[in-house]
């Protein structure tokens, strides 16, 4: 859950600086248990995604944090595929550096799009596993950003609690962005809301099915008992 729900909330934060009918796709394929997890984000606000496992289980926290990275895993890469509308989607890459998730999109940004960047995300998780609260923040480094201003932001960034303790406090979006930079430092120029939106049907389902081998589709049903 804590997972699937940092990297829908890096997706969401990655799909509102797109436009029109943009999208992108983020796929994190890391060596831990719960296998790859993908994410589908659109300009518009819609967003989904799923994890392979996602009945994995991990060792408590670590200072107030969730062990985020005992299920993702600390070998690998992230992988963004953002459709602008041409004939060919942009694909950026880069290695796992934590497992953490937001570390390796902080990694990504600087790595696969050249800008130094910062990202936060953090989910609270109830007692059955579902999510009770998430958020997060993209810090971008703009081009002739005064060397005062980023050092400002980054000793602000050391300060501040992790996303999910805020979250828990009850901040909203507008607070955290004041929490991470200064409420002086803070002007809202557009909103946007965020929902879940799946483009699955039955006949796309059906038309994936009929393209698979015969072979593969008696796995299925051998390994998934609850199959029509």
């Amino acid at each position: 859950s804590a997972a699937l729900g940092r990297s829908l909330t890096a997706g969401t934060m990655m799909g509102a600086m797109l436009k029109g009918e943009q999208k992108l796709t983020i796929k994190v394929e890391g060596n831990g248990p719960i296998g790859p997890i993908l994410v589908d984000a659109h300009a518009n606000g819609d967003v989904r995604g799923y994890v392979t496992n996602p009945h994995v289980d991990f060792e408590g926290t670590e200072q107030g944090k969730l062990r985020v990275y005992q299920a993702v895993g600390t070998e690998g890469f992230v992988t963004v595929i953002i459709d602008i509308g041409m004939r060919e989607p942009f694909i950026g890459q880069s290695p796992i550096v934590s497992g953490e998730l937001g570390e390796d999109f902080t990694y990504y940004f600087a790595v696969s799009e050249q800008t130094p960047s910062s990202v936060g995300v953090g989910v609270l998780v109830n007692g059955d596993d579902s999510i009770l609260a998430a958020g997060g923040f993209i810090l971008h480094s703009m081009p002739g950003a005064q060397d005062e201003t980023i050092s400002f932001i980054e000793d602000r960034l050391q300060k501040i609690p992790p996303v999910s303790t805020l979250i828990e406090q009850g901040l909203s979006p507008e607070e955290l962005l004041y929490a991470v930079l200064g409420e002086d430092k803070v002007k809202v120029l557009e909103t946007m809301d965020v929902q879940f939106n799946c483009t699955c049907s039955r006949e796309r389902i059906e038309s994936v099915l009929i393209s698979l081998p015969k072979t593969e589709l008696e796995q299925v049903r051998e390994e998934e008992e609850e199959t029509e």
